[in-house]
């Protein structure tokens, strides 16, 4: 799956590149730079948490009876 980040990445980097070209900027590196590293940073972590099976965690996470008691009733204030 490591695949889908940089794939996110080099797009991230050609569309800056191809902003810059239409505008007849030079492009700047360190831009680009942070742009390519955040853009295949946020597309791994989007890639790990759907990978993920959040019913798995949630079954491993143990019932506290005082935790189900603080929501049976009328609240009073």
């Amino acid at each position: 799956m490591i695949y889908i980040p940089i794939a996110v990445a080099l797009v991230c980097f050609i569309l800056y590149a191809l902003d810059r070209r239409a505008k007849n900027e030079a492009i700047d590196w360190l831009t680009a730079g942070k742009m390519t590293v955040f853009g295949g940073a946020i597309a791994g972590g989007i890639v790990y948490v759907l990978k993920t099976d959040v019913v798995e965690i949630i079954k491993e996470i143990p019932e506290i009876p005082i935790t189900q008691e603080m929501f049976v009733g009328v609240p009073t204030f």
